[in-house]
């Protein structure tokens, strides 16, 4: 049987969905990707990294930061995070989930797991465990200090990027970021207020597997507060009055309309469409909202098999972990390597 004839007529698959219908058809004999795989592989597109990839975030301007060469101005439009690695953005500033994952990596076996951990970094193994003593509550803390620093040296900028590729490779390094973002104290602790804010008695919402996709991609790109959360949906209750319940979508796109980090308004709003653009249409979609979807990629959850007819699954998170703030300082020499224009940059 073509895959053609195993689609009904009507099938999303006809116009690039991954159905159940066309999944069956072309991977038979391996199960179909869970609603947290499928969520994930949006979330992946989006962040456009994998666990192989880490970036550094200083000076993200073009022409390049090269005070030599008459470029001494440094922009960046997110000077607290550092670095980013892997799927999830981790960073090593914010809540330094970076850190987060090596240590527990490191924790959770011996001599082996350290070997691996040498291995991927080589010379910059000990400079990278250094980034879990040093503060960072505020800014030119004592880790944006150091990690600047690092930053300015081109080659151990490149050792590190390197040594991300190959720890990032390892099939249990990818196991335990995966744990520590499903913790209570990083991203499973963000979606589970998602689910208490909806589902609560004021609100009692169903969440979706959309809805679900959605609080993963926003766990993954920001912080949530319960309190705006409620503001939001308050502020569509209101509105709705004797209709409520709001459809999932509609319940979505107020949240994403009302509630969007300050610094990454129209990124937040493009990839916040895809969750939405299935059931609102792009033709009913503001100016704002159209040219923010596309200049994310036009992407639609629903393609990926997500839906709202379908309710999520229950969600727990894991056990919170332990992530205190570390009171190391730098040397004076190490001041001295980041240069003030990188220290406080500017915003694009």
């Amino acid at each position: 049987m073509t895959i053609d004839n195993a689609l009904p007529q009507d099938s999303a698959a006809r116009h690039g969905a991954v159905t159940q219908a066309v999944w069956a058809a072309i991977a038979s004999d391996t199960p179909a990707p869970s609603i947290d795989a499928r969520a994930a592989s949006l979330k992946l597109t989006f962040e456009a990294t994998d666990y192989p990839v880490m970036q550094w975030n200083f000076c993200q301007n073009r022409p390049f930061y090269d005070p030599a060469n008459g470029q001494g101005v440094c922009f960046s439009n997110d000077r607290r995070s550092f670095v980013t690695w892997g799927p999830n953005g981790a960073t090593a500033g914010h809540g330094r989930e970076v850190q987060a994952i090596i240590t527990q990596y490191l924790a959770g076996g011996g001599e082996d797991r350290r070997a691996v951990f040498d291995t991927a970094f080589g010379e910059q193994a000990g400079a990278v465990l250094r980034m879990g003593t040093l503060n960072n509550s505020a800014d030119n803390s004592a880790l944006e200090t150091y990690l600047c620093g690092v930053w300015m040296d081109p080659e151990k900028r490149a050792l590190w990027r390197a040594g991300f590729k190959a720890f990032g490779a390892d099939r249990d390094v990818q196991k335990t970021y995966k744990a520590v973002y499903r913790s209570t104290s990083f991203d499973g602790g963000k979606i589970k207020a998602f689910y208490d804010v909806w589902t609560s008695e004021e609100f009692g919402l169903s969440v979706t597997e959309i809805d679900h996709g959605f609080f993963v991609d926003r766990a993954a790109h920001m912080s949530i507060s319960k309190t705006k959360l409620r503001a939001a949906l308050t502020d569509l209750k209101a509105q709705e009055g004797q209709q409520w319940p709001p459809t999932a979508a509609e319940a979505r796109r107020h949240v994403s309309l009302h509630f969007r980090p300050s610094n990454q308004r129209k990124d937040r709003l493009g990839r916040d469409i895809a969750f939405y653009i299935d059931a609102i249409g792009e033709d009913a979609l503001s100016e704002e909202e159209r040219a923010a979807w596309r200049a994310r990629g036009a992407r639609n959850a629903a393609a990926i098999g997500l839906s709202d007819e379908r309710a999520a699954p229950a969600f727990t998170p894991a056990p919170a972990i332990a992530n205190a703030m570390p009171t190391g300082d730098i040397t004076q020499a190490e001041q001295t390597l980041c240069p003030a224009a990188v220290l406080n940059p500017q915003r694009p």
